[in-house]
């Protein structure tokens, strides 16, 4: 797909590789640029694919960018070259109304870093709370129930809400800590 350099056009922002710079519904404004001008942190749509997508370029060589969404575990497998067609993010509309340039070159680049920082963070800490899930047993169990017109059904221990049980049946702490304090009965013990 060839296009003139500049040539501008809108996008809406859904998925969750890039979360963390964008949200769903964001809008992006992107803008033709020829493949030489892009540099290690700049955010990218790759419309070479379908369903087209947004990512960060981490690594350039002459002839070769490679891409990866900020919350990925690995690059993508097509990498862009001077004949892909792409357009480069440079401004994001957020769903409140702001307006914010989106950052390229190094300072994309320490956006990318950090994020990937969190999601390893995430990770490990999920990891670890998982240590406590045989715990279960220990845990105080609430055993206050007021139920909703929708079919949730909220729990409690001595007024202090702990969690709400969906009417499809996913639980929801209400704070992390108290999913390491207290427990709710399984779903027909109400």
């Amino acid at each position: 797909m060839k296009t003139a350099p500049g040539e501008m056009s809108t996008a809406f922002y859904t998925g969750n590789s890039m979360h963390g710079m964008f949200r769903d519904g964001d809008m992006l404004d992107l803008r033709a640029e020829p493949f030489d001008s892009l540099e290690p942190g700049d955010v990218v749509a790759v419309l070479d694919r379908d369903p087209h997508y947004v990512h960060r370029v981490v690594r350039r060589t002459a002839d070769r960018a490679v891409t990866m969404g900020d919350n990925n575990l690995t690059p993508d497998k097509l990498e862009l070259t001077p004949g892909s067609a792409f357009r480069l993010v440079y401004r994001l509309h957020t769903a409140d109304g702001r307006t914010v340039e989106v950052a390229r070159g190094s300072d994309g680049m320490r956006q990318f870093r950090r994020q990937q920082r969190k999601r390893r963070f995430f990770a490990v800490f999920t990891r670890m709370l998982s240590v406590f899930r045989p715990l279960k047993g220990l845990r105080i169990p609430a055993r206050e129930a007021s139920r909703f017109r929708d079919g949730s059904v909220q729990w409690s221990w001595h007024g202090i809400p702990v969690a709400v049980r969906k009417n499809n049946g996913r639980v929801v702490y209400l704070k992390w800590s108290r999913r390491m304090v207290f427990r709710v009965p399984e779903e027909g013990g109400a």
